[in-house]
């Protein structure tokens, strides 16, 4: 197994330097090896390649024919530099929690660099995190296989993984608490009176619809309601597709069908839930005399907008980035603290759609 580059003395070492020069003025001098040697309790050839990480990286010179590096006349002061590799796909919910991510990073001092992809397997970890020192992998909305967790266990770099479940010892996972998404969900319904509730799942398959559905499935079961079946609906969205008009489409056909046999819906993400307000105002339902709404998502602020107002079970999006953020530098420590697992805890937003 790879040894990873943050648990090794001369990445710790550079790291130290680092420090030291963020706090100098360009061309002045660092101390010598022989004098980080006694400073920092390193061997002579640990302060050589230390210094020379820094040197490539253009953050210190050497003129010719002089034993001091000095600080380069421009270079960027960062603490880190961080590699973001999210899927080749835009989306409010996403490109909030990149954002974030950027966020919280930026508050340490870190630089980052993207890599977007298309297919998961096809990522070259070693090549795309090139000279980066951590890595924040978004994987694409479909289950993780076990090639890409072998990957993930075996960085040469610390890695976070962002949004899907894991729930692997070791590796960094933050992801929010989808469970309680979907319990919250049945019982919030349940307590406004609705005994028949569709779920829409309107995403692709993957661990958070998953867990959704499992967390709406016990909710269901413990308040004695049914769930599943006929009360389960399943747009078959594919991986980076937009499956609002599909889904727009299929809601729409069972619509037609007569008037629907439940009370409420529940959308497992945002798009569903948007979709769901058009088609039943279009089929002369009313929202939420007729048919209650309500959706998980609402990472921004559109559900406020909509009409009537979605209600929404909602995240604090920042919290992807502050609890990224919290892993890496905990990785990036001296310490290379043990990879964990952080849960974003989701909160109930009532508007006028229930």
């Amino acid at each position: 197994m790879p040894r990873v580059l943050t648990e090794t003395k001369h990445y710790q070492a550079a790291a130290q330097i680092r420090e030291q020069v963020n706090t100098l003025s360009p061309g002045e001098s660092l101390p010598v090896a022989s004098e980080l040697m006694e400073t920092l309790d390193i061997s002579h050839g640990t302060a050589m390649r230390a210094l020379k990480v820094l040197a490539d990286e253009g953050v210190i010179v050497r003129p010719l024919g002089r034993q001091r590096y000095r600080i380069a006349e421009r270079f960027e002061r960062v603490s880190a530099r961080i590699c973001m590799i999210r899927p080749d796909f835009s989306s409010s919910s996403l490109d909030n929690m990149v954002q974030s991510v950027y966020a919280a990073g930026q508050r340490r001092n870190w630089k980052f660099n993207q890599y977007c992809f298309r297919k998961s397997e096809e990522v070259d970890f070693a090549r795309v995190m090139g000279e980066a020192d951590a890595t924040v992998l978004i994987p694409a909305a479909e289950f993780i296989g076990p090639e890409l967790v072998k990957a993930l266990l075996k960085p040469a770099r610390p890695v976070v993984v962002l949004l899907q479940h894991l729930r692997h010892p070791g590796i960094n996972n933050v992801c929010i608490d989808d469970f309680r998404i979907g319990e919250l969900a049945a019982e919030t319904l349940y307590e406004h009176g609705h005994r028949r509730i569709l779920f829409i799942k309107d995403q692709p398959d993957e661990t958070t619809m998953a867990e959704r559905f499992r967390g709406f499935s016990a909710a269901a079961k413990r308040l004695n309601i049914p769930s599943g079946g006929e009360l389960f609906f399943d747009a078959h969205t594919n991986v980076f597709e937009d499956g609002r008009e599909n889904c727009y489409r299929l809601f729409s056909a069972l619509l037609d069908r007569g008037r629907p046999d439940f009370t409420a819906v529940f959308s497992a993400s945002l798009e569903g839930g948007i979709v769901a307000l058009r088609a039943l105002r279009e089929h002369g339902l009313r929202v939420p005399d007729d048919i209650a709404v309500l959706s998980s998502g609402g990472e921004d602020a559109l559900p406020a907008y909509l009409y009537p107002p979605l209600s929404c079970i909602e995240i604090d999006r920042t919290k992807f980035g502050e609890y990224a953020a919290e892993l890496l530098a905990a990785a990036l420590g001296p310490d290379s603290a043990q990879p964990r697992q952080l849960e974003i805890a989701p909160m109930l937003v009532l508007r006028e759609s229930v």
